[in-house]
């Protein structure tokens, strides 16, 4: 097999053989490549089957982009070649053998909107009170819990306050009533395949005989149970190659754990570890810029990417006096490339920040796209196509159920909901036998009548699973629904958007299944189950991509501006009261390497936080580690006119009345010391944890918002009485 196109390091990856192989590949480096190699040597030099070999990514763009390399490399049928997602390969082996643990196999996959909903009803079944309990935030803890492989018992003797145990009983009764709807959330695709594993030995040995060859991408952002996932399958054969960079660990606050790659040698013992520093993507500015940042880190593995691409420009500072004027200067930028909008990309640290960025292109004509705004599948007249689709299918989702039962409208209301509910909870095993029994649940008679109707109609379209193509099912189910009519007759842009989306869903079925011939609805659930948010952007249009950094991950473009750098901001706040700056710092880093060819970094001195007044803003620390000598520093004189758009000066007094605020030492700050903060405005001190500037402060902010702070990163200024 010709490996001429790699350079030394990568060749030397691709060849070994016989020990696991870790590969820190920097940013830009190849690492698809050494990837995609490897596994075309495995099939090619070794005569690996392709259904022997196992390849985990975390995006589907990222998959069939590895799928499409390696048909270009071997000269086999490769049809059958496992290459997917962690939660598609996981959804791949339960759907086959989940009934061992008690589901059916056409389970459903609930979204977060989908878990939230569930976590609300399992909440008011227990008759708690969704205001002084937030659903979000449960929902929040148990993805943690299940990320940390942390099971319901695991709080069973967790009860040292009345949130505790309240947390123990919801996250109880939410997997039973998870289970009762053959349903899985996005983190049950990961735990319960490791369930699978230790509950039926014999599955494993399934399928470590089936995966002989691991290969992990982005291996640094693994969290606890694909970690275990992975060590379980390749513990037999001992033959893993991951691929990853610790300086582009951006995901600990969903559970990844950057230790994974640090200690990849004490979890799989005598290993190869082989480094990728040559980047051919970015400029050496870029490069320099990006390593004076990052290497500020304790917590890395050393090493400095270098390139051949030369210099490049000097990274350009931007400084605007708030975040409307910032936006009209990113405007003027991209206005020079005008004709090659697709070339450039605007990163934020928060959604938040592009609607004053968007305003201002779309008054300057300036076409953009948006990724992580609201995805198609998420729209109502989508979900609820969908849901009927999964209650078609699975006839045990409470969830699709409460969603579709009273739409279109039918007159079936709330309580007779619960009421219908309540009943089929104690009586029936599906929702479908309710039929049998309609005349003893507690609801009216018209709302017996609808319901008859509903439950007719589904069991109608259920009969033709089997021997109907599930496109002419749906289109079926939607004339039988009159959708078209339900939507066109209230004359709105709004409702016709929606018709018009639920057309568009159907194209997207038929092309589903032109493309997967032999699939079925399950499977076209699953399929758009999974799909982020980076799966449908399309870089061939000419348009400004706009994006978090985090949804920049793994991309490149010749210009980014990466807007709002500012302390509080980027770095975000809460970053200061977790002491988590080192990720902080390597998301900037992921920011900075996603440029080819210039980067501009943009930040306002005032900016609105939360829709109220102009707050004066700090510049981020980050800017203050790149080297002065490589930056071209755009500075705006404070004898300038802020009067720019219809920003008028009387609101640029407000900033004024930061004057009266001064800068005080550490220790002056005592309980109840009145304090302004930059993105959480005035408050009181209520609390002082510990001594110097490391101490942890306690303090209630306006509309009752308590946060605590360390006192040496939260900037705080003492307001004089």
């Amino acid at each position: 097999m010709d490996l001429s196109n790699l350079n030394n390091n990568q060749k030397v990856a691709v060849e070994k053989i016989g020990l696991p192989v870790l590969v820190f590949a920097g940013a830009g480096s190849g690492k698809t490549r050494v990837l995609t190699y490897k596994i075309a040597y495995l099939i090619n030099e070794i005569g690996l089957p392709p259904e022997n070999i196992l390849a985990v990514t975390f995006t589907n763009k990222a998959a069939q982009e590895m799928k499409t390399r390696v048909f270009e490399l071997v000269d086999k049928d490769i049809s059958n070649i496992n290459i997917g997602t962690f939660h598609s390969i996981s959804a791949h082996i339960l759907r086959r053998e989940i009934h061992l643990l008690g589901y059916a196999n056409s389970f459903t996959i609930y979204d977060q909107q989908d878990s939230r909903s569930l976590v609300k009803k399992v909440m008011k079944n227990l008759n708690l009170d969704l205001k002084q309990i937030e659903p979000k935030s449960i929902q929040a803890r148990i993805s943690n819990a299940k990320n940390s492989l942390q099971s319901v018992d695991y709080f069973k003797d967790i009860n040292d306050n009345y949130s505790d145990k309240k947390f123990y009983e919801i996250y109880g009764a939410y997997q039973e009533e998870l289970k009762n709807c053959d349903s899985l959330d996005f983190d049950d695709l990961l735990v319960l395949p490791l369930k699978l594993f230790k509950e039926f030995p014999d599955r494993l040995e399934k399928y470590q005989d089936k995966f002989q060859y691991v290969l992990v991408d982005e291996y640094q952002d693994t969290n606890k149970p694909q970690f275990e996932f992975i060590y379980s399958l390749s513990s037999l054969h001992k033959n893993i190659f991951v691929v990853g960079d610790d300086d582009q660990s951006i995901y600990g606050w969903r559970g990844a754990d950057i230790s994974n790659i640090l200690n990849f040698k004490e979890a799989f013992g005598e290993s190869h570890i082989e480094k990728l520093e040559q980047n051919y993507r970015s400029t050496n500015n870029i490069l320099q810029a990006a390593w004076s940042v990052v290497s500020k880190n304790t917590n890395r593995s050393e090493k400095k990417l270098w390139t051949e691409n030369g210099s490049g420009e000097l990274i350009n500072l931007i400084e605007s006096f708030d975040d409307r004027h910032e936006a009209k200067q990113i405007y003027n930028l991209v206005l020079k490339f005008k004709n090659n909008l697709n070339n450039i990309a605007i990163l934020y640290r928060t959604n938040s920040q592009s609607r004053i960025i968007e305003d201002r292109l779309r008054i300057g004509g300036i076409p953009y796209q948006i990724v992580g705004g609201v995805k198609f599948y998420d729209r109502k007249e989508i979900k609820d196509v969908i849901a009927y689709i999964r209650f078609l299918v699975n006839n045990n989702d409470s969830i699709s159920f409460d969603r579709i039962v009273n739409f279109p409208p039918r007159g079936i209301g709330k309580t007779s909901i619960d009421k219908i509910n309540e009943f089929y909870s104690t009586n029936s095993d599906s929702y479908l036998d309710l039929s049998n029994c309609i005349d003893n649940i507690s609801v009216g008679p018209k709302q017996k009548l609808a319901l008859d109707d509903f439950l007719s109609l589904i069991k109608k379209h259920k009969s033709k699973i089997d021997s109907n193509k599930g496109s002419d099912i749906v289109k079926t189910m939607i004339s039988d629904l009159k959708l078209e009519h339900y939507y066109m007759k209230q004359k709105t842009d709004e409702s016709i958007d929606r018709w018009n989306n639920i057309q568009e869903f159907l194209n997207g079925i038929e092309e589903y299944e032109i493309n997967n011939p032999e699939s079925n609805l399950v499977e076209y659930l699953e399929e758009i189950s999974l799909l982020t948010d980076i799966d449908k952007w399309n870089d061939s249009e000419n348009k400004v991509t706009l994006m978090t950094v985090h949804s920049s991950k793994g991309l490149e473009f010749d210009n980014i501006v990466i807007a709002g750098l500012e302390d509080g901001l980027f770095p975000i706040v809460r970053a200061f009261e977790d002491d988590n700056i080192e990720e902080e710092r390597r998301l900037f880093y992921v920011a900075l390497t996603r440029a080819k060819k210039a980067v501009n970094i943009s930040y306002a001195k005032s900016r609105r936080q939360f829709g109220g007044a102009p707050m004066i803003t700090t510049k981020s620390r980050f800017i203050k580690e790149i080297p002065e000598e490589i930056m071209n520093v755009n500075l705006i004189s404070n004898s300038e006119n802020p009067s720019f758009d219809n920003f008028k000066k009387g609101n640029f007094k407000k900033y004024k009345k930061y004057s009266s605020l001064k800068s005080t030492p550490n220790d002056s700050i005592i309980v109840n010391t009145l304090v302004e903060h930059k993105v959480f405005g005035k408050g009181k001190v209520l609390k002082i944890e510990g001594v110097g500037e490391n101490s942890k402060l306690t303090i209630k902010f306006y509309n009752n918002v308590v946060k605590k702070l360390i006192l040496k990163y939260a900037n705080l200024t003492i307001i004089k009485g």
